[in-house]
């Protein structure tokens, strides 16, 4: 294994630099990665950064016989994931005649912000953390399809973490699996708690459990927020019952912050005493990820002298996957064809698992990440969790 990391690290030298093996005028083709660099996503930011880099090495920098380098591009600033920046990323790819496609972003707003941008450029978009419903169909409580993120009406975006939908689904069929017959559901008005609720909602465990506001009796609480409850001015529900939450929890700060809430303040804002919280991810952990990224998680390492976060192999994956749509397409210098070549993605064996790419660009991949909360720590469950 440290053998064939010192080749990947060789390879990655040799794509930052271009190697200089391609005669002038020869074909380039080049792939944008926009991405939070800076500030409080840094850490995923990066890690999808060079998780994308080590994938490109692997296919020794190019497909279909053309070279392929890598533009990564931040969107973020201090304060996280900026408009400004995203839509400044996606108009240099959109103009760039080499560019054939867009990787990015990380958060659904960003991609709000720059897929409209690609889009009418025809240039095939892939997020690897971008799970908002109306990305890839109505939002909900619309019947409109995705005309605003999507406006030249031809479909040029994909993802690989299932939708904050199906994220929600898998919190009600984790709870059915642990026998919990009410649930108190504490949700907000915005877009990614209406999607989780919604999801909740239509799986087995909450089509028939799930109340709104509090319940008598209920044995936990579906805590569908983005933001801490406390900050929106709202009560944690009482009682020793267990917590499930989404991954907007899984941030280290709002995690500590969430635990000593649930554990140490007074009513009515929340209860005293230790409660169980259990909480789910669109991503799954690296733990949880199938035999096939084994030498992934040890190359990535190897490389990078750090182990690799939640989103890295969703990286490499994204990359993979542009790379093999240029192999397949009738034309990989032609962005349509490309793009016509992602969506037939089909069965397609991975690191994350075999899955396609459906007709509005979601993934079939069913397995979503799973953690207990333990002494302030997320940590992940042996398995993750399956949808049916």
């Amino acid at each position: 294994m440290r053998a064939r990391a010192l080749s990947l690290l060789a390879v990655l030298g040799c794509v930052a630099v271009g190697c200089g093996a391609e005669a002038e005028g020869d074909p380039e083709l080049t792939v944008y990665l926009s991405a939070p660099i800076s500030g409080p996503g840094a850490d995923d930011g990066r890690d999808i950064a060079d998780a994308a880099e080590l994938a490109l090495a692997d296919a020794a920098g190019s497909a279909a016989g053309i070279a392929v380098r890598l533009e990564v591009l931040d969107d973020a600033d201090r304060d996280g994931w900026d408009a400004a920046l995203a839509g400044a990323n996606a108009r240099a790819a959109a103009q760039d005649s080499t560019a054939i496609a867009y990787l990015g972003e990380l958060e659904s707003g960003a991609t709000r912000t720059s897929l409209p941008i690609t889009n009418e450029a025809g240039l095939l978009q892939v997020s690897a953390g971008s799970g908002a419903e109306d990305l890839t169909a109505a939002a909900i409580g619309s019947e409109q399809v995705p005309a605003l993120t999507q406006p030249s009406g031809a479909r040029t975006f994909g993802r690989l973490i299932p939708s904050d939908v199906l994220q929600g689904e898998a919190a009600g069929e984790w709870m059915g699996d642990e026998g919990l017959a009410s649930v108190e559901l504490v949700d907000s008005d915005d877009e990614f708690s209406e999607s989780l609720v919604s999801g909740f909602e239509s799986s087995a465990s909450g089509s028939s459990t799930a109340t709104a506001g509090p319940a008598r009796g209920a044995e936990a609480a579906y805590y569908a927020l983005a933001d801490l409850v406390p900050a929106r001015g709202g009560v944690i529900p009482g009682g020793k019952d267990p917590i499930y939450g989404s991954d907007a929890l899984l941030d280290p700060d709002d995690l500590t912050s969430f635990r000593i809430l649930t554990e140490a303040c007074s009513r009515p804002i929340c209860p005293v005493g230790p409660r169980e919280i259990r909480l789910t991810s669109a991503a799954l952990d690296p733990a949880q990820l199938p035999p096939a990224a084994a030498d992934f998680l040890a190359a990535f390492e190897q490389a990078y002298d750090r182990a690799p976060g939640r989103y890295a192999a969703y990286g490499y994956e994204a990359m993979a996957l542009v790379l093999d749509s240029i192999e397949r397409s009738e034309d990989p210098l032609d962005r349509s064809s490309v793009v016509d070549a992602f969506f037939a993605t089909t069965d397609r064996e991975s690191i994350l698992g075999t899955y396609s790419i459906d007709d509005v660009g979601d993934t079939t991949l069913a397995q979503l990440g799973a953690y207990e909360v333990i002494r302030g720590r997320a940590r992940p469950e042996p398995e993750p969790l399956e949808l049916p």
